[in-house]
């Protein structure tokens, strides 16, 4: 196994730039992901070119370094995906490869071929080529609107029944796509237009799936030096106004709709730090915080894990939190049992965690929100809505599309 390299002038990588790089990847079948951590220039690509891509139990400090992806439906006992770090790099933001993790030796058959064919691909590039064909059109429901209010509808009926305090409703929306799109020249894209949010772009050839999101939602984040951060992240409203100006942060003003959604998800944390009889916490918060085209109500919780002697508090707190009540409910049980009969679809890994693990020595571990699947010439977008007792139906579908438009409007901007 070889150390960080850091001197890219002796590697064979030197001179190629992250989108070559994921499209030699990806057409070699090499399991991959494509990604930038909230408030960082950098942009890091991990490729496995070994053993594919292999399961595991997310006991996070144990890890090597790699990339973790959950599915929503996550019991403690399963294991999630995780693709090994043969080859990570950095690049900085003028796409320059930076720093280099390479666990496979630059002779290694495989590398070369991804090299050789990233070379290639960066030869015969055609700058003023036509890049991100996303049709504008649907695919046909008509029923959408009403199937989705309807549910609406059942779940305030359930909540003022006692059932359940809240439940997070969800939706799809699909569109067609063409073999012209470059999904890493679209990972790029929302990069530069979201700095807040984590933006990440996975492919998982085993599943013939590509997942590209923009997620505001941290799970569990735990730095080398120890720090445990999670938040409380609900509450929603339109960022701009009906002439598409930002309105100004100090001008937002929240409903009892969203403080009480918000307080919702905040109290569950404390809960479940509570469980673990863990009382030394920072919180901060609630704030009004920009994503994208939309607000939310954020609430920041931090742990100091080294002074408590406490290095796998995040592998603790991710079976603990997950699924979040940002985006199932509360209670957890009876919230969830009722989304995943009345919602009539598979989430697959939306609303399931994703991110970086050991990377470094930090593992980042967000909520997969603001998401897109990239499968068989069909680009699913996936949207959800806190659904508490004041949910008005019409509003809830309104807020489902706004979220989707959040990634819509940026990788089919050239339409």
């Amino acid at each position: 196994m070889l150390s960080v390299q850091t001197d890219t002038r002796l590697s064979i990588f030197e001179g190629l730039q992250v989108e070559e790089l994921w499209t030699a990847s990806r057409q070699l079948g090499f399991p991959s992901a494509l990604w930038r951590l909230p408030h960082r220039n950098e942009i890091q690509l991990l490729i496995s070119v070994r053993d594919g891509i292999r399961k595991c139990q997310p006991e996070l400090e144990k890890l090597s370094p790699g990339f973790v992806v959950s599915n929503f439906h996550w019991e403690t006992d399963q294991k999630v995906l995780f693709l090994e770090g043969d080859i990570i790099l950095t690049f900085s933001d003028d796409n320059s490869i930076k720093d280099i993790e390479n666990n496979v030796s630059e002779e290694h058959p495989d590398v070369i071929k991804l090299v050789t064919l990233a070379t290639e691909i960066a030869k015969n590039a055609n700058p003023h080529a036509y890049h991100n064909a996303i049709a504008i059109n649907e695919f046909p429901d008509l029923n959408a609107r009403d199937r989705f209010k309807r549910t609406v509808e059942l779940a305030v009926s359930a909540i003022r029944q006692g059932q359940f305090k809240k439940v997070v409703l969800s939706r799809t929306k699909d569109l067609a796509y063409s073999e012209n799109f470059q999904p890493a020249k679209a990972f790029c894209k929302l990069a530069k237009v979201y700095p807040h949010a984590f933006v990440s772009l996975v492919n998982l050839p085993d599943q013939n799936e590509l997942w590209l999101g923009a997620s505001p939602e941290s799970l569990v984040r735990q730095d080398s030096n120890g720090t445990f951060r999670t938040m409380s992240l609900a509450g929603t409203q339109n960022a701009r106004n009906d002439a598409g100006e930002l309105i100004p942060k100090f001008d937002i003003r929240w409903g009892e709709k969203e403080i009480e959604e918000h307080a919702l998800v905040s109290r569950y944390i404390v809960e479940c730090f509570k469980k673990i009889r863990l009382r030394e916490y920072t919180e901060t918060g609630p704030k009004t915080v920009l994503a994208g085209n939309l607000y939310h109500l954020r609430t920041d919780f931090e742990v100091d894990t080294a002074t408590l002697n406490f290095p796998e508090l995040a592998s603790v707190m991710l079976k603990l939190l997950h699924p979040t009540s940002a985006v199932c409910g509360v209670p957890k049980l009876p919230s969830l049992q009722f989304l995943t009969e009345i919602e009539g679809y598979d989430r697959s890994f939306y609303s399931g965690f994703i991110g970086p693990a050991q990377v470094g020595g930090d593992t980042n571990l967000f909520v997969n929100l603001r998401t897109v699947r990239f499968k068989d010439g069909k680009a699913t977008f996936f949207a959800g809505a806190g659904i508490t007792e004041d949910s008005i139906p019409e509003r809830e579908w309104e807020e489902t599309e706004m979220k989707c438009d959040t990634l819509l409007k940026v990788i089919a901007q050239e339409f």
